[in-house]
């Protein structure tokens, strides 16, 4: 019989609710079919055991309630440390939110108001003095709304592709690509900003293809681009080299800044981690970096930061497997090669 009787329900929940043994043999409500014992630990109770016998009499021996009361305390103690160990991720979760919540204000607080205030301050300067300026004022108040606008756009993107990223729906849109039409993609891309940096490339023709998404691994780029081009002074060199090695190709991109501080290392694809920053290093959202980590995972590669050890700098190491299978040379690609 699965069924409690009313008498046993009540049994089960006064022993819950005073932390004392009640129902058959106890001196509380007595006529209750089965005996119910709290599982106590020293905060509280966490449950009830119920213990039935057909037989008549008392239900144990005195050394049977000894072991039982033992055993009740051990099962206790492991349910408490499980429920702990839940308690302990629930708050961390809850902080992680916390964080992430209080860094996505702050984040668009300055990133959303830096530009509009630049793109407010040249508008309504154009169109009070607009006549009297020279030409060359002119342009370049139009250029700063151009850029602030591309600067503004471009943090706008990187919300929308970490809300794809955390909400599970990027679903990569595959084909075979040369990496370096893709490499030569995102420099074109990154062109203005990475105007007063000198670039470097090294990549190999004879690079087997690889099956991505040029859009998101154009992206993923792009952002390192961005970081290299942060963080390294002007006149500096950018460089990206390729190769293969072992089954995959190896992407990384260099730089000639103050490279990553020890203890930034296992944080800086973090979303919304920033490193301090110098004076003359422009600010970022604290986006970039963790959307190239979640495009380049979601395409079944790796992407891992270190520091440079032949100079300062940094450098950014993205792993790609090379298909299995790959087209013959000259070969015109199938669907399913696609």
């Amino acid at each position: 019989d699965d069924t409690l009787a009313e008498a046993d329900i009540a049994a089960a929940r006064w022993a819950w609710e005073h932390n004392r043994a009640a129902g058959r043999g106890a001196d509380t409500l007595p006529g209750a079919k089965r005996l119910y014992l709290p599982l106590r630990t020293g905060r509280t109770a966490i449950g009830v055991v119920g213990l039935d016998n057909d037989k008549q009499g008392p239900l144990l021996t005195p050394e049977q309630q000894r072991l039982l009361d033992a055993l009740v305390d051990q099962a206790a103690v492991a349910i408490e440390r499980v429920q702990l160990v839940a308690d302990v991720d629930r708050a961390r979760l809850a902080a992680e939110a916390d964080r992430l919540r209080s860094a996505l204000l702050t984040s668009i607080s300055h990133d959303l108001k830096t530009p509009l205030a630049a793109i407010m301050g040249a508008a309504g300067t154009l169109k009070e003095f607009a006549p009297a300026l020279p030409e060359k004022d002119r342009a370049e108040l139009l250029s700063t709304v151009v850029s602030e606008s591309e600067r503004l756009n471009r943090f706008i993107a990187n919300l929308l592709d970490m809300t794809r990223i955390e909400s599970g729906a990027m679903e990569p849109n595959y084909a075979l690509h040369y990496v370096g039409d893709v490499v030569g993609s995102a420099l074109n891309r990154a062109q203005k900003i990475t105007a007063e940096h000198t670039i470097e490339t090294d990549i190999p023709a004879d690079l087997p293809m690889l099956r991505l998404d040029p859009v998101l691994f154009e992206q993923a780029l792009f952002n390192l681009l961005d970081n290299a081009a942060k963080y390294a002074a002007p006149g500096s060199i950018i460089r990206l080299q390729a190769w293969v090695d072992n089954g995959a190709i190896i992407l990384q991109v260099m730089d000639e800044g103050p490279g990553i501080p020890p203890g930034d290392l296992e944080r800086i694809f973090d979303t919304f981690y920033r490193v301090r920053k110098r004076d003359q290093v422009r600010a970022g959202t604290g986006l970039g970096l963790s959307i190239s980590r979640g495009f380049i995972e979601a395409m079944g590669g790796t992407i891992a930061a270190a520091n440079r050890t032949d100079r300062p700098g940094a450098i950014f190491t993205i792993r790609m497997p090379v298909p299995a299978e790959l087209p013959a040379l000259g070969a015109p690609l199938t669907d399913d090669a696609a």
